[in-house]
């Protein structure tokens, strides 16, 4: 090919038009990023309101919001462990623990409310760092320190609540106004615009610095992601203002979403935290703390299993050890994969917990507006989990193919 070819198809392949340009890129991606995940939540909700037409009223939506709080929170304790490509089966009975500390402390030895808050995500946190120091110290396999962590975490809330009969109802204002109130409509769209504009001068600085490396992607796309984002919220806070308002468990988990995500995407961790998932070898040839790395995401995942476990009481209004019991540690593990984190490490998203925790959240909703059983509940999210790891293993084949795993 002579060199007036190359330039002409050089040429022609900038003057596509940017939106051609991301169509073709994304046909040929090796990581869809939450496309998946967000194709699967319409679907979901398309189906749900055929056969139930009160799926997507005001009321089910704002019962929905505050349904998704606690796993969402777990979910994103759990993504910064699976970015590392490692696991943590203790993240249940570690939010039990959290709950079981805040609950006994103000119950029963009627301390002030904040310092068993800073207490109970405190016990948390050490179950975090220990675990971490056993893995990125020691090297024990995260599967087996946080299956010990979590029989170990069992012991300690059964020793705390068994007593008193396995469960301690809460009656302190704090977790009764987290746990019933909704934040007034002039105050929810105020915080939600605040928090869109902090979220587009982050999102535009970040894209701003990459297109000064020569990287990053076409202007309109990225407009129109964040108009797309804009639309959302919108509707979002609309619907829920239609009701009653944004509960107050949805602001805190919100908060925690963007301080996450602000750590992993604006943040110097951020970028060696997916390095250490991507090559830890490599990341440490590079002279980036493998250690330190693998340290801080299970003492920060821990930090978020404490506050998934305040959540969840002030939620129910009681702290129990029948939670441990119950399906959360699967349903966080579940909603972080499903929100697009792979499970090999290095890929993935904090919002992609949002988003799975939606789904998961939507599929149980939905199923019981429709008085499906159990049965039924568990067969659809475990087919959409398969969904979710197929897709992941595909698309690491595919990078495996073209040299980019």
């Amino acid at each position: 090919m002579t060199t007036n070819a190359v330039n002409t198809t050089m040429s022609q392949t900038q003057n596509k038009a940017p939106l051609r340009r991301w169509m073709q890129k994304f046909l040929h991606s090796t990581d869809l990023g939450m496309i998946p995940v967000i194709a699967a939540l319409i679907a979901i909700w398309v189906v749900f309101e055929i056969l139930n037409p009160h799926f997507l009223t005001p009321r089910n939506l704002s019962n929905l919001s505050a349904q998704i709080v606690v796993t969402g929170t777990l979910a994103l304790a759990e993504t910064f462990v699976i970015l590392l490509g490692m696991i943590d089966l203790s993240i249940g009975w570690s939010s039990v623990v959290a709950a079981s500390v805040f609950s006994v402390g103000t119950v029963f030895f009627n301390l002030p409310v904040w310092p068993c808050v800073g207490l109970g995500i405190g016990a948390s946190v050490l179950i975090g760092f220990l675990q971490g120091l056993l893995v990125s110290r020691v090297g024990v396999p995260s599967f087996v320190v946080s299956l010990g962590g979590a029989m170990i975490a069992e012991g300690i809330t059964l020793a705390m609540l068994t007593q008193h009969g396995g469960s301690v109802p809460l009656s302190d204002d704090l977790s009764t106004a987290v746990g019933t109130l909704n934040v007034p409509q002039g105050w929810s769209w105020g915080i939600a615009l605040v928090l869109f504009a902090l979220y587009a001068v982050v999102r535009l600085k970040r894209h701003a610095d990459r297109r000064r490396r020569g990287a990053g992607e076409a202007h309109t796309i990225v407009v129109a992601k964040l108009a797309f984002s804009l639309a959302v919220m919108v509707i979002g806070i609309g619907l829920l203002c239609a009701y009653h308002g944004v509960p107050i468990l949805l602001v805190i988990f919100l908060a925690a979403l963007f301080g996450s995500a602000f750590l992993t995407k604006s943040m110097q961790f951020g970028r060696h935290l997916y390095a250490v998932g991507g090559n830890a070898e490599a990341a440490r040839r590079s002279g980036i703390n493998v250690r330190f790395i693998q340290l801080a995401a299970f003492t920060i995942a821990g930090a978020l299993v404490g506050l998934g476990g305040l959540l969840d009481a002030a939620r129910l209004g009681v702290a129990s050890a029948t939670v441990g019991d119950s399906d959360i540690m699967l349903n966080a593990v579940a909603a972080a994969v499903i929100g697009g984190t792979s499970l090999f490490g290095g890929r993935g998203s904090v919002y992609g917990a949002f988003f799975g925790a939606l789904v998961i959240a939507s599929v149980t909703n939905g199923m019981d507006l429709i008085g499906a059983p159990s049965s039924v509940r568990f067969g659809v999210e475990g087919v959409i989990l398969l969904a979710a790891i197929t897709i992941d293993t595909l698309l690491r084949q595919r990078r495996l193919r073209s040299g980019r795993a």
